[in-house]
């Protein structure tokens, strides 16, 4: 009688530590969503305007131009998403068709990481 108590009592110990630590990891990984960085967007199209003042680049992509800002971080890369070599703000010219990506900031504006650019689509 004494080892069936102690066996069922063992039983009810682990299923409350496996409930408690399943609750726990459940709760953490909520947390880190709530906190995630800000989504990669990505804005690709011709190349309309360079203006090195403002550090910027407007792209048409279609009905409305982007404006795509970028910094000394900004990688610049010549040829296609998967076949590319470095390169450098200076060989980007108008009608260059650019992919360039980065987060959004609060005037919808694109602050570039990486832009792939080549001469055509």
């Amino acid at each position: 009688m004494r080892v069936r108590l102690a066996g069922f009592l063992g039983l009810c110990v682990a299923v409350l530590f496996g409930v408690v630590l399943g609750s726990s990891a459940v709760a953490q990984d909520k947390a880190p969503k709530a906190k995630a960085k800000a989504k990669a967007e990505n804005v690709q199209g011709r190349v309309t305007a360079i203006r090195k003042a403002t550090s910027t680049i407007t792209v048409d992509t279609g009905p409305i131009p982007r404006m795509v800002m970028y910094s000394a971080d900004t990688k610049f890369l010549y040829g296609h998403s998967n076949d590319n070599k470095p390169g450098s703000l200076d060989k980007v010219q108008e009608n260059y068709y650019i992919s360039c990506s980065g987060t959004m900031d609060a005037k919808v504006q694109l602050m570039a990481t990486e832009c792939i650019y080549r001469e055509s689509r």
